[in-house]
């Protein structure tokens, strides 16, 4: 079974079992070393998120994911073209790739030594063989400094005759020099195995994030140039090699990475950029170690990267590590939260930490203590949503700069979100919660007056919440037929606010027939209200017909003592609701703990009366209902109180969105 073959939007850890491939026992060892986070109420899967894992497993000679007989992780390659910018490189990659020669890891050394000594040769200006290079450097002395860099990388490998001719394909290509480009790291992640890279929760960041990330720098200290600066997973030297390109001196540079090759090829990317240096300068600069126990000795200025996401660590590193870290205390551990917290160690007073971030790092409750961590000891400085950068990889990210310091503020933190810029200019909450950071004074401040109503209630302990069915095989029970023993069965597009458009799709209700179904009750009761769990806004809908719906068309069932249901249904489907889920979360997802934390007024049953009494003329109207809503819509925005202003902030962040009203 493909991905592609899942039509349900909602996957269960079986779901994901027959999907990838893999045991179930894979799966759950996945999720507590989380290498797959549950996205749906901490408990099952987007559809789009799974796609998106598949994809990140897939290689370069097949668009769909790999079965895989040992039932472990993928393998593979592939082209990360955004990794750099010139044409020349990709073209090569692509070409190594096609010829498909280099089957393991020494031969792999061979290639990068040979491209290596290739990209020397041309910084020097110095003519050479097209067909012998790497042998003919080789069977010079080995005295001077490249030479020492082109060995460490081969290392225990011999340059044999057999392996020569075999890779003759590969060794005769050439690589153009571009100043400050990681052509090397790009040839090493592309035909590096896939497996191993997604074990070590690495994502290669494109050059135009690693340019974006320094520029944020550059901004905010105009005396950047002359900081020592540290990248603590410094892969290939992507950061530093931009750094450079812009008159860094190098002798301020370092970096760490516990991967050999990856700091060998680092090496000899500033050997090759800044020839004055001798490879034992070099090599103290930018060491092989696991920066999680064992740093530089020394403080720096800056510490900037992109740390590992999801890395897989040891049963020994995961203990020594909950010995060391607060972020390591909790049921589970993020490598991305282990390692903010060993960089800010590593820091000088003042000192400025950026890094490349899952977004989820700002609200996300498993990273709750880093949050706690970053609010309790530095200002922020900037952040930028970025969204969905990595190729492959469905996980929104940013870029978070913060500094070291005494003073603890989000006051003058600059932010871009897509198109929009601002500088937060008013003090934010930030307690561990989530950080709203995305929103400017002006929304934020909508956004406390919607939370700060008196005499709110919420459904978080107030409503029964359940997932539509999940049948394991639509194509087997659902139809388009009405027969005399199938029913109506509502899709997450049949939902309209106030409404269901009934579209033809039919099922025989046999609940121990399909792979997950919420107690028969639930889908019988005399009233619930429906809802969308993909969508840009809340869309909610009122059913007493006891219709039956699939998982990506929801239920919650509201129980606020006092409050009636279908007044629950209108403050749920405002503008103001939509507001404050969308800014709060997000997310085009809907999840249960979003609805949980929506405010509800409590008012009147005279009030809550003339508002069913709206909701009801809206329901029944056979005619564009738009006119009616916005009636309605300006009314619950008075129940909250809301000034000119703040109805102003609401209506122009929701202008444009499809608000999913008939007519």
């Amino acid at each position: 079974m493909y991905i592609s073959d899942i039509s349900q939007d909602i996957l269960t850890v079986d779901d994901v079992c027959k999907a990838l491939s893999i045991s179930r026992a894979t799966v759950k060892n996945w999720i507590r070393l989380e290498k797959i986070i549950p996205d749906i109420d901490d408990q099952l899967f987007s559809r789009e998120y799974i796609e998106g894992f598949a994809a990140a497993l897939q290689s370069d000679e097949n668009t769909m994911l790999k079965r895989r007989r040992n039932k472990k992780s993928a393998t593979g390659k592939a082209l990360y073209k955004d990794y750099v910018r010139t044409a020349d490189s990709q073209k090569l990659v692509s070409e190594l790739l096609e010829l498909d020669i280099i089957k393991n890891e020494k031969e792999l050394l061979i290639v990068l030594a040979n491209f290596a000594v290739q990209l020397y040769y041309q910084s020097k200006g110095i003519s050479c063989s097209e067909n012998d290079v790497l042998c003919d450097f080789l069977s010079q002395s080995h005295g001077d400094d490249f030479h020492i860099l082109i060995d460490d990388l081969i290392g225990k490998y011999d340059v044999d005759s057999a392996s020569m001719e075999k890779l003759q394909p590969v060794l005769t290509k050439k690589m153009h020099f571009v100043r400050g480009e990681d052509s090397l790291g790009f040839v090493y992640i592309s035909l590096r195995d896939i497996g191993r890279r997604k074990s070590a929760g690495v994502y290669y960041t494109p050059e135009k994030i690693v340019n974006e990330l320094i520029e944020c720098l550059y901004e905010n200290d105009e005396n950047l140039k002359l900081r020592k600066i540290c990248d603590p997973c410094c892969g290939t030297g992507n950061f530093l090699l931009s750094l450079g390109a812009r008159g860094m001196d190098y002798e301020n540079l370092y970096g760490q990475d516990s991967d050999p090759v990856s700091v060998c090829l680092a090496r000899i990317n500033i050997a090759l950029m800044s020839p004055e240096m001798s490879a034992a300068d070099i090599c103290s600069r930018i060491r092989i170690g696991n920066t999680y126990f064992d740093t530089f000795a020394q403080k720096f200025d800056v510490i900037l990267g992109n740390p590992p996401w999801g890395g897989e660590l040891s049963e020994e590193e995961a203990l020594r590590c909950r010995s060391l870290f607060k972020t390591a205390a909790g049921k589970s551990m993020a490598s991305c939260d282990l390692f903010i917290e060993k960089s800010l160690t590593m820091l000088c007073n003042h000192g400025v930490l950026a890094f490349v971030l899952p977004e989820a790092i700002m609200s996300v409750a498993a990273h709750s203590e880093v949050r706690r961590l970053l609010t309790a000891s530095c200002s922020f400085r900037f952040v930028s949503y970025l969204g969905n950068v990595f190729s492959g990889v469905q996980c929104p990210s940013i870029l978070l700069g913060v500094t070291l310091s005494d003073r603890q503020t989000v006051v003058g933190c600059k932010v871009t979100a897509g198109k929009k810029q601002f500088t937060i200019m008013q003090p934010r909450c930030t307690d561990g919660g989530a950080l709203s950071l995305n929103v400017s004074d002006e929304e934020y401040e909508c956004l406390n007056a919607i939370s700060g109503i008196e005499n709110a209630a919420y459904l978080k302990g107030n409503a029964r919440f359940a997932l539509g069915i999940v049948t394991g095989n639509n194509k087997r029970y659902i139809t388009d037929q009405k027969y005399d023993d199938n029913e109506i069965i509502l899709r997450g597009s049949d939902i309209q606010r106030y409404s269901i458009t009934k579209s033809g799709n039919y099922i025989c209700f046999t609940p121990e027939s399909f792979q997950q179904a919420a107690p028969t009750e639930m889908y019988r009761a005399k009233e619930k209200l429906l809802y969308r769990f993909i969508s840009e806004v809340p869309v909610f809908a009122y059913d007493d017909q006891q219709t039956l719906s699939l998982n990506s068309c929801n239920i919650v069932i509201p129980q606020i003592p006092g409050l009636e249901m279908k007044y629950v249904l209108a403050i749920l489907n405002s503008s103001t609701a939509a507001y404050f889920i969308s800014k709060k979360f997000n997310s085009v997802k809907l999840l249960r703990s979003h609805i949980e934390r929506m405010p509800i007024p409590v008012v009147s049953l005279e009030i809550q009366a003339e508002v069913v009494k709206k909701v009801d003329c809206i329901m029944s109207s056979s005619e564009s209902v738009s006119g009616l809503y916005a009636e309605l819509d300006q009314y619950i925005m008075k129940l909250f109180g809301l000034n000119s202003d703040q109805i102003e902030t609401i209506q122009a962040a929701l202008r444009g969105k499809k608000l999913f009203l008939r007519g």
